[in-house]
């Protein structure tokens, strides 16, 4: 009954008349939203137009339904188990999806993430590597030197997992051109829940997803195969200018 009678309150104030509008403005977004990207779930959705399960949230019961929807079907939404319980709303938070190398010590970071770090000269030098990847490479061309595009027809060459090397070296430099991919802590970006930035979002995290999956291919052959470590030296090397 106390929630009823908190949906019918007037604003009595110019503060408080233009939070309604505007909080009433974000809900008819939502909604529409939710009844234009999953038609199907809106019209089988059992949930009351008004319903609103927790007085505190600033959400009704068919918002939360939505944007649970969007996150176990097009992009993961951050705070999700949060949302239910929220006073204030948000837009889209694009966050990175792992640590960033330079956050953690060197030696912590995952064995392949050592050899791709070291492989474009910022870890290891080549002393160290017999000690840590079992090999010491005659060269390595240093990063600078490297035709990335040479490098991708390179690795298309391989019917193994080596094929997902450059994939892997965009990835831990942050350079896939990919939203989820290249953010980091200092990039992080809030975007509005607008039909265009959804279905772009839902679509990057598709690619996303993909680029990750053929990494930690690669990650796993890194780990397991010295012949791995010295045929992606072989591929690095021979993308360089000479």
């Amino acid at each position: 009954m106390l929630t009823n009678i908190q949906s019918f309150k007037i604003p009595i104030t110019c503060l408080t008349a233009i939070n309604y509008l505007e909080n009433l403005s974000e809900r008819v977004n939502i909604l529409s939203l939710y009844q234009k990207i999953f038609p199907n779930q809106w019209l089988e959705s059992t949930i009351p137009i008004n319903k609103q399960s927790h007085p505190t949230s600033v959400y009704l019961d068919r918002e939360i339904e939505f944007i649970n929807l969007v996150n176990e079907n097009l992009f993961p939404v951050e705070y999700i188990d949060e949302i239910e319980f929220s006073s204030e709303r948000d837009n889209i938070l694009v966050s990175p999806q792992r640590v960033e190398c330079w956050y953690e010590d060197f030696e912590e970071l995952e064995y392949s993430e050592k050899f791709l770090l070291s492989l474009m000269g910022q870890g290891y030098n080549i002393s160290q590597w017999e000690l840590n990847f079992g090999f010491t490479p005659d060269y390595i061309a240093l990063a600078e030197e490297i035709y990335f595009n040479k490098l991708v027809n390179l690795c298309r060459r391989y019917k193994s997992h080596l094929q997902y090397l450059d994939t892997a070296i965009r990835i831990i430099d942050y350079s896939t051109e990919n939203i989820w991919l290249d953010v980091t802590c200092e990039t992080s970006d809030w975007l509005e829940w607008t039909y265009e930035n959804i279905i772009f979002l839902g679509q990057k995290w598709k690619e996303a997803v993909s680029m990750m999956e053929k990494s930690n291919k690669l990650t796993h052959l890194l780990e397991t195969s010295l012949f791995a470590r010295k045929a992606a030296v072989k591929i690095w090397n021979q993308a360089s200018k000479s």
